[in-house]
Order: C-alpha cells, then sequence, then structure tokens
C-alpha cells in the first residue's frame, strides 16, 4: 500500500497540470477510508492532501478543524487557516483556536477534555467570547510569511511550497496567542474535572443528574434536557404538586446507588445534586438532626436559586425548627393536626424574625411531611432541653396557643403540656392558669411565686408530682458506660445534638479528665482502633454532634490533639465501613449510624477512670 501511496504522491507533487488529478486525489482519500486505522499513514495522506491543495491553491470553502491533538507539529491547514484570518484582520473564531490549543505539541490534554470534548467546546467558547468581547485578533505586522516544506512519504524528494504567493502570515512560532488560549483551555479542563470524575462512575459514561450536577451553572439545564426519564423535570413536578417521595426514590432520580444512600454523607451528596438545579429537599443532613431512612418520605421544594455548593441552616434556622416541632407535638396530642393548628404554626414560621425566604420554605415542607406521619414528631420531646432557660416563657405560651388553636382543649393536650412544662422546669401553675387565661403573658408571675393559687380548668386534674431524695453518690474507681455517661451529664450544662445553637455565654467546660487503663472491645465494633481512640469514638457516637469547643476539650480530656485524632478515626472509618465517622468543623457531625446495629451494650465496655469526682 505505502508503495503504491508513493506513486500517487508523486503525480501530485512533482508532475504539473495533471489531467487526472480528481481521480487522483479521490484515490488518496478511499485509501484513507480503508487504512486510515494505521496512525502513520493518516497523518501522511492528510499531508499530502493538504499541500496539494496549496499546490493547486485550491482551498475548500471551509477548512477541517477536526484536528489530532498533540500532533508532532501544527497541520498545514491550520496554519494556513490562522494565516488567513491575521492577513484580513479578522478575529480568531474560537473553534479555530481550540484547534490550535488541541494540535499544538506543548498542550497537556487530559481526561476531561477527551471525555467531555463538546462540553469543553461550549465552555472554551464562552471564555474566550469573554476575555475577548470584539474577538482575538493578532497584528499580522512583524510576524513572518508562511512556508510550507513538503517531505515526501516516501523519502525522495522535498518541495516547498509558498501559499497565496509567500504573503500568508505563520503566528504558529510566537507565545501568542497560544499562550492565553492554552490558559483558557487548561482552565476550562479544571472546570470539568468533577463532571468527567462523576460520568466515570457511571454504566457506559452515560451522563446523570449527580454528573450533570457537577458542571458550571450555565451549563446544567441545557444538559440536563436529553437525559432519559428527563430527571428535571420530574423535580419541577414533585416541587410544584408538593408529593411526598422516599429517599431510595430521590436518589434513583439523580442517578445515584440508591442502596448506599442510608449514609449520611450520600444523602449530602443528594442534597447537593438537588440545590445545583435550585432544588431543596427536607432530608437534607445539613438541617435535619439524623439521617433517614432509605424508605422514609421527603418531600422536594424550590430554592431561591440554584447552589454551588451545599447549603447551611442559619442561626435562627434550628431554634425555629425545635420550636415548630415542639408545637407539632402539642398539636397531634390528640392524634389529629387540625387545619387551625396547622395555620397557626404556618402564621409561626412566616412570622419568625431572622430566617430566610429557603428557610421558612424548608421549614413549611418539614411540616407538611410530619403532618403525614405523625411518628417523626414523637423523638421531639427529648430535645426540649436545648431551649434556652429565657425562652422557655415565651415557648409555653406558644405552645398552649397552639392547644387551644382549634376551639377546644383535649384531655391529652393538656397531659403533653403537663409533661413538656416539667421538662422545662416550669411550674405546673402556670400552665393551668394559662389554660384558663387568668393570667396575661406580659403579666404571668416568674420565679419564686410559688404560693400563687392553683386554677384548674374544669375536668383537669394537677398531676401528683412525688419528690423522692436524691440517692447517695459514692465515688467509683471502674464505672461502665451508662454510668459514664450519667457523670458526664453531671459535669456539661449542654449534652445535645444542637448545643451548637444554645451555647450559653460562660459555658462550664467539661471536666472530663479520664486515665484509661482497659477497653475490652473484643466485640468487633472498634476492631484495629488504639483503646484511647475507641473511648474517644465511644463517648462521640452518643450525640450526633458537637460543638467545635465541645469536641477539643472531649478530645483533649483523652490527652489527643483534636486534628490528629480527628483524621486517626476518619483513616480507621474509611479502612473499615469505607465512610467518614467524623464531618464538619463546627459542628463536628458523627455518623453514628455506623454503628446501630454494632456497638456494644455497656457491661461489654468497661472503662476504668482515675481522678473523677463521681
Amino acid at each position: 500500500m505505502f508503495l503504491y501511496f508513493y506513486g500517487l504522491e508523486r503525480r501530485l507533487m512533482l508532475q504539473e497540470n495533471v489531467p487526472d488529478a480528481d481521480a487522483v486525489v479521490a484515490e488518496v482519500r478511499r485509501l484513507l477510508q480503508v487504512y486510515g486505522g494505521n496512525g502513520s499513514f493518516k497523518r501522511y495522506a492528510g499531508e499530502l492532501l493538504s499541500a496539494y491543495q496549496l499546490k493547486s491553491a485550491q482551498l475548500p470553502e471551509k477548512l477541517d478543524l477536526e484536528v489530532e491533538e498533540n500532533s508532532y507539529e501544527i497541520p498545514i491547514m491550520l496554519k494556513v487557516a490562522l494565516g488567513i484570518r491575521v492577513r484580513s484582520g479578522d478575529a480568531i473564531e474560537p473553534d479555530l483556536l481550540l484547534a490550535y490549543v488541541l494540535a499544538d505539541p506543548e498542550t497537556r490534554v487530559r481526561t476531561p477534555a477527551r471525555r467531555a470534548q463538546t462540553l469543553l467546546r461550549q465552555l472554551f467558547a464562552e471564555a474566550v467570547e469573554k476575555q475577548y468581547p470584539n474577538g482575538m485578533r493578532v497584528p499580522a505586522a512583524g510576524v513572518r510569511k508562511l512556508k510550507v516544506n513538503y517531505r515526501a512519504c516516501s523519502g525522495t524528494f522535498d518541495l516547498e511550497i509558498r501559499p497565496f504567493g509567500g504573503d500568508l502570515p505563520d503566528i504558529t512560532n510566537r507565545g501568542e496567542p497560544i499562550g492565553g488560549a492554552r490558559r483558557i483551555f487548561d482552565d476550562c479542563t479544571d472546570r470539568l474535572d468533577d463532571y468527567s470524575r462523576m460520568l466515570g462512575r457511571s454504566e457506559g459514561l452515560k451522563p446523570t443528574l449527580a454528573a450533570v450536577a457537577q458542571l458550571p451553572l450555565g451549563l446544567r439545564v441545557k444538559n440536563c434536557e436529553e437525559l432519559p426519564g428527563q430527571p428535571l423535570s420530574q423535580l419541577q413536578e414533585l416541587s410544584n404538586d408538593g408529593a411526598l417521595i422516599s429517599i431510595r426514590q430521590l436518589a434513583v432520580l439523580a442517578g445515584m446507588e440508591p442502596d448506599k444512600i442510608a449514609a449520611r454523607a450520600k444523602q449530602k451528596d443528594l442534597s447537593g445534586i438537588l440545590a445545583a438545579f435550585g432544588y431543596g429537599n427536607t432530608a437534607d443532613p445539613s438541617f435535619s438532626l439524623k439521617s433517614a431512612k432509605p424508605d422514609e418520605l421527603a418531600m422536594v421544594f424550590g430554592l431561591e436559586r440554584e447552589a454551588e455548593a451545599n447549603l447551611e441552616p442559619g442561626d435562627h434556622y434550628r431554634p425555629m425548627l425545635l420550636s415548630i416541632m415542639l408545637g407539632m407535638v402539642i398539636a397531634f396530642a390528640d392524634g389529629l393536626l387540625h387545619p387551625l393548628e396547622e395555620r397557626r404554626l404556618f402564621g409561626k414560621i412566616d412570622e419568625a424574625p431572622g430566617l430566610s425566604r429557603d428557610e421558612r420554605v424548608r421549614l413549611k415542607a418539614e411540616l407538611k411531611v410530619c403532618a403525614a406521619d405523625a411518628s417523626r414528631v414523637a423523638d421531639w420531646t427529648k430535645r426540649i432541653g436545648d431551649v434556652p432557660e429565657d425562652r422557655r416563657e415565651d415557648l409555653a405560651d406558644e405552645l398552649v396557643a397552639i392547644a387551644v388553636a382549634d376551639g377546644t382543649l383535649h384531655a391529652r393536650e393538656v397531659s403533653q403540656l403537663e409533661k413538656l412544662f416539667r421538662l422545662m422546669d416550669l411550674d405546673q401553675n402556670s400552665l393551668y392558669l394559662r389554660l384558663q387565661g387568668s393570667v396575661a403573658p406580659q403579666n404571668r408571675p416568674r420565679d419564686g411565686n410559688d404560693d400563687l393559687p392553683l386554677v384548674i380548668p374544669a375536668g383537669i386534674q394537677p398531676p401528683s408530682i412525688p419528690v423522692s431524695p436524691a440517692p447517695p453518690r459514692t465515688p467509683a474507681t471502674r464505672v461502665d458506660v451508662s454510668r459514664l455517661e450519667a457523670i458526664r451529664r453531671e459535669t456539661r450544662s449542654t449534652s445535645s445534638v444542637l448545643a451548637d445553637i444554645f451555647l450559653d455565654e460562660a459555658e462550664p467546660p467539661i471536666e472530663l479528665q479520664p486515665a484509661i487503663e482497659e477497653i475490652e472491645n473484643g466485640d468487633a465494633p472498634f476492631d484495629g482502633l488504639e483503646r484511647r481512640y475507641a473511648w474517644l469514638l465511644l463517648q462521640l457516637i452518643e450525640q450526633e454532634a458537637w460543638t467545635a469547643s465541645d469536641f477539643e476539650r472531649l478530645v483533649r480530656g483523652a490527652d489527643l490533639m483534636p486534628g490528629a485524632a480527628k483524621q486517626a478515626l476518619n483513616d480507621w472509618s474509611l479502612d473499615r465501613f469505607d465512610e467518614l465517622v467524623l464531618d464538619g468543623e463546627d459542628p463536628v457531625i458523627v455518623n453514628a449510624s455506623l454503628f446501630s446495629e454494632t456497638t456494644p451494650q455497656s457491661p461489654s465496655l468497661t472503662v476504668s477512670v482515675e481522678g473523677m469526682s463521681a
């Protein structure tokens, strides 16, 4: 074949006025179709066709810009195309400039540029137009003229060609515009890194919503139109209809693996994917107290704008969420959320200061999800201790108002109110006074008024609250886990998941300075972990979130450094579970779900503590 090609080469380049030149050119193109898989022949045949076009001054109307990346040298026709633009003073269009960058031997073409060529072309064109609003133009003054030296494939002759009479500029030996163009190219490649990485995880390199979410903002929606199943349209329908969907189904819609969605980190990724298209969901771990189970229902709602990263709650969000959920506890006490009770809760959200528009929408969505599943509010009474003391009287007023919002007062609502008042250390008398309406909130008695008469509405009996003497407390040198937890509660002012929201101004230090002698951890959950780190992790998994200050005091109490301890625990967790056990800075989130089925009971873990007051 090469011997045959040598003859065709001589006919076109050495003979003048070849009568059947068109037939020879057609034969070279036919050979390219047959033997184009051979890289060497493909290059030689392409150079022959380009050189013949220059020699015969028969340039095509539209130059082919599909060039091979990292060529040994810039293709002849690419030089000609650049020279024509420079000579005429026209701008070099983005596609031609990109072809120049790709063909340059000094350009490093990475995987994202190969894997997402169409997107790269779009990003490159946008970047060039932004940087050069009037087009990239190169002055012709001082630019050397293009000389083309054709070296025969056979090696038997060289031929110098001077296109357009030798008057065509050649800019391929200059530092610009290739330097600036390559910087734009590298930046666009970097912006496609996350998309390329996510695309590589999908079957058959097929784009998913999760992959498209990694694209720059301007390319996301446009590139969702061709995704199978139209996931973005489904999200819009879910948001418009206020429909509920399971976390597992939401993961499938986003193109994630549903079997792994139980992990907190995966649910955070899911929320980030939805936020990239302007949607939030009620299972977002950044806003909820704990990870949702895959089959739990969630609601999708529209955000004010697309988010480049995961959103975080403001300072007022979690206190208001706690207040709303405690109101739901009272509203559901009679087994039914009355429309008037729901309206009052919605009004409370609308009037709350310090909340963003998206946070108000999220709170209302949370309320609707809980209204569809009353069991979701059952655990919120455990959080009532998180309410600051200076806010408890106001919360008490609101809870009573919710109880009577439907015009009736049920015995079960009163019973639930009594329970919440006890948990908030509020006087039971004040509850009945509020229920009867005999004391206005601004004039109600405060602490120290225990001698007020107890006014009880008809049909309501005050509870009998026996007070038993506290059992004697004796020091212990060896305690189990439950005992250790009790001691920690006595020496801390706050032990809640939401401690970072409700910090007092003068927070007492954590006086937990253990000297660890032994941890019997043969039951597997902490295998491979040093004893001091196992002890620390045992404390951490008691809460789902720790403020940065609490986390540091606890770690230093174990004679460890916070940064090193966090790294050591996460390294161990990645090896053991393929997930991080600690995430975030303030608060530090604990992935306690990793130990939900394996954490041993307190008798199997024994801690020896010295120098600790009982």
